[in-house]
């Protein structure tokens, strides 16, 4: 393959170009702390000749304005619900492979485990809309075998690159139909003086660098080797479909700038305190002034009454019509990401079918992305094979939890027990409500399995109270009208014969012909 130029290194995909402003204004409102208030962001609106005042004014204001960082807490609870359950792996025929373990105990070489690493790659496809994953294997010399490199310790690893230091690519249509990754330039590492690249193809890997400490660039081919499987071993996790291959849509784009709204409406109400509490003294420069609490004004006796020190006080008026639009604005973020049921924090009451559709929404979108973990954990499965030799059979599967549960308990307990409450005909009824109260508030398998025999009456010792002759009639064609067998209401009651079990239902079918 040719040697690339300075000129050719440095040439970015255009759409690198338009998305590398936004996606250092989006990794800086997740990150938040200085990374928010950087001076290169402007995250601030800046007032009219306030760089030019005295004492840093801009500076000291974004310093001292808090931030409420909701970007971080949308991708935190997100993820939290994603890997509330840990992913389901079954490798079959490769389960005590050292390869397998060891790569899913430690997948970047850096300590990581396999969930760990997603989780990482989850985090920052949210936030940038996607993140590549490259999977690589060293080259040693005088190993030829898998079992060579197994006893050397060498292996398959995972790098995962943020779309940053991926400055260029190339999709080219198979005659399947299918696009494939071609070409792949990655920024390695950056200085003042140069940047090394490594440049990805299917054909080739070669490594450059680009320095720049003498004015001009200029390119020096450090290292290249052929490609060892023929493929470019890179896939991509997007947290929402592009239009554009390679890209991604980050899932805290609106609310990055409802944040940036709030952030500076904050600084205006931190301002509207600030002088309200302390008011401004309007004097001449003759006036002598102290300052603090019981300060003397010395004034000329002939100084004229307009001329006279007086005090610039605000209202403070605006202040309460400030936390109304942050209100305003905080609900909106938990409205547009689906979390406003979940939240703590009620705006607006909700109807029962409101709430649910909104937890339908929700569940959803966390299925959606727990699709798309599955699928590209796979791919990177797919990888490993290939640099390994090594063959999953066909027991082998990877499994994300797809649903997730939602529902208020603690409204699903009031609910339930006011059903109860009522005394329902149906003892079924009656059943089946305790054994859900049971399935929420007990977590222990294997005891509310135990409760649940008891509820239903089958175990020793748990069976219904014993019926009288004055009652056992009535209490039958309960039974019965609950849809309760012959052979369950003696298992039940073992005082009730079948005679009695007849009668009543004989005495049953009078009264309704009646």
């Amino acid at each position: 393959m040719a040697i690339l130029t300075a000129e050719q290194l440095s040439d970015v995909h255009p759409s690198y170009a338009e998305q590398l402003p936004r996606w250092r204004y989006l990794i800086a409102s997740y990150n938040g702390g200085f990374d928010y208030r950087s001076s290169q962001l402007e995250m601030l609106r800046k007032y009219i000749n306030e760089d030019q005042a005295p004492g840093a004014q801009y500076a000291n204001r974004l310093n001292y304005t808090a931030l409420e960082n909701a970007c971080k807490l949308v991708v935190d609870t997100y993820k939290s619900f994603l890997f509330r359950s840990t992913p389901v792996r079954a490798f079959s025929n490769l389960q005590d492979n050292p390869m397998v373990t060891s790569f899913v105990e430690d997948v970047d070489l850096d300590g990581s485990t396999i969930d760990g690493f997603l989780k990482q790659c989850n985090t920052y496809a949210m936030v940038y809309g996607s993140v590549w994953v490259g999977v690589d294997k060293p080259q040693a010399e005088n190993i030829e075998t898998l079992a060579q490199e197994m006893a050397s310790g060498i292996r398959p690893y995972a790098t995962m690159i943020t779309p940053e230091n991926v400055t260029n690519w190339t999709f080219a249509k198979q005659p399947t139909g299918r696009y494939e990754l071609t070409e792949l330039l990655v920024k390695e590492a950056t200085t003042d003086d140069f940047t090394i690249f490594r440049l990805w193809t299917k054909e080739t890997i070669q490594r450059y660098r680009l320095d720049t400490s003498s004015g001009s660039e200029t390119a020096t081919l450090l290292e290249e080797i052929a490609n060892p499987i023929g493929k470019i071993p890179f896939v991509q996790l997007k947290a929402n479909a592009s239009p554009v291959r390679g890209l991604g849509l980050s899932d805290i784009t609106d609310v990055a700038k409802v944040q940036q709204s709030i952030f500076g409406l904050m600084s205006e109400a931190e301002q509207n305190i600030r002088i309200s509490s302390h008011p401004s003294l309007v004097v001449t420069p003759e006036v002598d002034v102290s300052a603090g609490a019981g300060a003397i004004i010395t004034v000329e006796s002939t100084t004229t009454p307009e001329l006279k020190p007086y005090l610039l006080t605000p209202s403070g008026a605006s202040i309460d019509s400030i936390i109304k639009v942050i209100e305003a604005q905080q609900a909106s973020i938990m409205k547009m990401t689906h979390l406003e049921a979940v939240s703590a924090t009620k705006t607006v009451a909700k109807s029962g079918v409101a709430l649910q559709v909104e937890f339908n929404m929700l569940n959803n979108k966390l299925g959606d992305k727990a699709q798309e973990l599955e699928k590209f954990e796979k791919k990177i499965w797919d990888l490993f094979q290939i640099w390994t030799g090594l063959r999953f059979d066909t027991e082998y599967f990877i499994e994300y939890k797809k649903k997730f549960d939602l529902r208020d308990d603690n409204a699903d307990i009031v609910n339930f027990k006011t059903v109860i409450e009522m005394n329902p005909p149906s003892r079924t009824l009656t059943q089946e409500l305790y054994k859900q109260i049971a399935r929420i508030v007990i977590r222990d398998g294997d005891a509310l399995d135990e409760i649940t025999a008891e509820i239903e009456g089958v175990v020793t010792g748990s069976a219904m109270p014993i019926t009288t002759p004055e009652n056992r009639s009535a209490h039958i064609q309960e039974m019965v009208m609950g849809g309760l067998t012959d052979a369950q209401i003696l298992e039940q009651h073992p005082e009730i014969s079948q005679a009695d079990i007849t009668a009543a239902k004989a005495e049953l079918l009078e009264n309704d012909n009646g």
